[in-house]
């Protein structure tokens, strides 16, 4: 009998220490995730991309269907080629090069204000950000949406955004523009400019 109670303590030792032993180590798994949370907050805001007073949104609802004429008719004539330049490739080359804004009518853009009601949204978006895991992008672009940023009538940056891919081209600023549009800014980009 004297062994049989003390099996029965010995097992409630055991069972108790076993116990308290994973209590211990979830408490400290807890703990450890907090201090690892604390220590790499997921978003470190920075630089603005631009200092602004008003900002024109051109739009354009260019048929994906019809690329491969703007590949085709690309060099025919000068027109052709510029569309090519803005819709698929590399225009503005960069913050000096301008012109290109006297043209985008001419090439399908249609121009609003945005008001300035949306520019803190666009703040939020429009700024240096550091991200745990950016996400890339592999398809065509093709940039829709031009944003023209200025100050006192004098044009400060421009970004061009492809909704679809998650891309974008951004010129006139000395901010680190790599992790622009990452967790979610895309979609919250897209709908303050209506197009949702």
């Amino acid at each position: 009998m004297l062994a049989t109670i003390n099996q029965n303590f010995m097992k409630n030792i055991l069972l108790s220490l076993i116990i308290i032993l994973v209590f211990s180590c979830e408490t400290k798994r807890k703990q450890e995730s907090q201090n690892v949370s604390q220590a790499n907050p997921k978003k470190i805001i920075g630089k603005k991309f631009f200092e602004y007073d008003e900002i024109d949104h051109y739009f354009n609802n260019y048929d994906e269907d019809k690329l491969s004429e703007l590949y085709d008719n690309q060099s025919k004539t000068e027109i052709d080629s510029f569309k090519m330049g803005v819709i698929l490739d590399r225009i503005p080359k960069d913050s000096l090069d301008l012109k290109f804004v006297d043209k985008l009518n001419e090439i399908g853009y249609v121009k609003t204000k945005i008001p300035k009601s949306k520019f803190k949204g666009i703040d939020s978006i429009f700024i240096e950000k550091s991200v745990e895991n950016p996400t890339a992008t592999g398809c065509i672009y093709v940039y829709r949406d031009i944003l023209i940023f200025k100050k006192n009538d004098v044009v400060v940056g421009t970004a061009k955004i492809c909704f679809g891919c998650g891309a974008s081209q951004i010129t006139g600023t000395s901010a680190i523009t790599d992790n622009f549009g990452q967790k979610g800014d895309y979609s919250i980009l897209e709908s303050l400019l209506k197009r949702k």
